[in-house]
């Protein structure tokens, strides 16, 4: 009987790994642009999710307390691991952007907005990555434990970061 419960929790657990997935890929995304590290920080998030599915009480929505789960594990990598360089991120996203011609332009504004994305400040680069996986400002509150003013107040200057760096990029 313990083992059908435990095997009913593990294939929830899978379900929703898989349900959040997409979302997990993005997320990694945000906080890693090397490729190799991006899907090890992928792997670590999945994992996390689903061993932390067990002590979700409902307290607030499921979504919001994923997207807790990998914050935490986001900053736990990036306090391992160091930062890219701005030449490394290039350098990479190039070799992952083999794309035709006319999408030159395109991938091209792409990278510059990956690289000021990666450039914020860690505590805008939070609230800006959940901005936009579509969480409002108070699910993006719960998350990263701040008040939906301090989430707006965030999320207007990371808008303003990003505006002067992707400037900057221009020049």
């Amino acid at each position: 009987m313990a083992d059908n419960n435990r095997d009913n929790k593990s294939g929830q657990g899978e379900q929703t790994v898989q349900q959040y997935w997409s979302r997990i890929i993005r997320a990694a995304s945000g906080y890693e642009a090397r490729p190799a590290m991006r899907d090890e920080l992928a792997q670590d998030m999945a994992l996390a999710v689903w061993r932390s599915l067990s002590a979700f009480s409902g307290q607030c929505a499921l979504n919001t307390y994923i997207y807790r789960v990998i914050h935490n594990v986001a900053v736990d990598h990036i306090r391992r691991h160091s930062r890219t360089t701005e030449y490394e991120l290039t350098d990479e996203i190039e070799d992952d952007n083999i794309s035709p011609e006319s999408d030159l332009i395109h991938s091209r504004r792409q990278q510059k907005l990956i690289i000021a994305v990666n450039r914020l400040p860690l505590s805008l680069r939070q609230v800006i990555l959940l901005k936009l996986e579509d969480l409002n400002n108070t699910e993006i509150g719960e998350v990263l434990g701040l008040s939906d003013s301090n989430v707006a107040v965030r999320l207007n200057r990371a808008k303003q970061k990003l505006s002067e760096l992707l400037a900057g990029a221009e020049e």
